[in-house]
């Protein structure tokens, strides 16, 4: 990309000072973006008694 054509828009990107606090509704968010971006199969439920596998 050449930055010689005058057309092109600026991006800019603003990062917070400090990391956001992290609250369940916001973790759900975050975890359903993930899941969206995904194309692996996500599942509601543990399968089977939901056991630890070690």
């Amino acid at each position: 990309m050449s930055t010689d054509n005058a057309d092109e828009a600026a991006i800019s990107v603003r990062v917070p000072a400090e990391l956001p606090v992290l609250t369940p509704p916001a973790c759900r968010i975050l975890l359903a973006i993930l899941v969206e971006l995904t194309e692996v199969e996500v599942l509601d439920a543990p399968s089977g008694g939901g056991g630890d596998d070690h």
